[in-house]
């Protein structure tokens, strides 16, 4: 890399930029992300709003839309990395991104944060990763998206204040024990600070499931050539332990 500038998550425009067809661009979801989840009980978009691809414009309405939920506190967490990589490509990255490209739909907002208290056990913890690569020979959107399923057990259990995982590695920072749940959808895990914390989108589906999901999102672009959006998510689905 040949440059870096740590910033706000803040993404460009589609304006000026644009994209080879997602067959032709060197974007690749992380290693083994191939398409191997179980989607007979949750799909790949389940709970997950995405941009609309056609017109190309309404795609930035779409997610511009999202940024007015953000409060304060939540905006003060989030940096990105942006860099030119070796082979020319216009990189930003963030890794704790309370503004995915697909985003936890807000139907699943929670009114009030004690219905989070309790042990909830896990039914679905999967890593998914969303692309989607604007063309500007053709000014359209592509779109492609993968899966992979992690095996075994895990519990979420809140308190008033804290929030204990287990197996400990779901968690990006282990020292981040205490939460707050911010405009019913964002939750901020943190230690002494709370604006060096994590942020996770929560929510609650019809059924009353848990959806707890983790982001790092990779922009990618050549000027005059691509642009391609990606949203990888760690997406936890767990039922109230009775």
């Amino acid at each position: 890399m040949s440059s870096a500038a740590a910033m706000a998550q803040d993404k460009p425009a589609l304006g000026g930029s644009g994209a080879a067809p997602a067959a032709k661009i060197s974007v690749r979801p992380l290693p083994g992300h191939a398409s191997t989840a179980d989607t007979s009980r949750f799909p790949l978009t389940y709970c997950i709003a995405l941009p609309t691809i056609t017109p190309a414009e309404q795609w930035e309405k779409d997610y511009a839309r999202y940024q007015r939920l953000l409060p304060p506190e939540i905006k003060k967490t989030q940096l990105g990395l942006d860099f030119m990589a070796p082979n020319g490509v216009d990189t930003w990255w963030c890794a704790n991104s309370a503004s995915p490209y697909a985003q936890l739909d807000t139907a699943t907002r929670i009114a009030d944060a004690q219905r989070l208290v309790g042990e909830w056990h896990g039914v679905a913890n999967r890593l998914i990763t969303h692309i989607d690569s604007f063309s500007i020979a053709d000014q359209k959107f592509y779109r492609s998206v993968a899966a992979k399923d992690t095996p075994g057990p895990f519990t979420v259990r809140f308190t008033e204040s804290k929030l204990e995982l287990k197996p400990a590695s779901l968690r990006r920072n282990r020292n981040h024990r205490n939460y707050v749940l911010l405009n019913q959808r964002y939750l901020l895990l943190y230690g002494t600070a709370k604006s060096s914390g994590n942020v996770s989108l929560v929510g609650l589906d019809p059924a009353g499931r848990l959806v707890f999901h983790t982001s790092t999102v990779v922009e990618r672009k050549v000027r005059g050539q691509f642009l391609t959006y990606q949203t990888v998510t760690r997406q936890l689905i767990c039922e109230r332990t009775p």
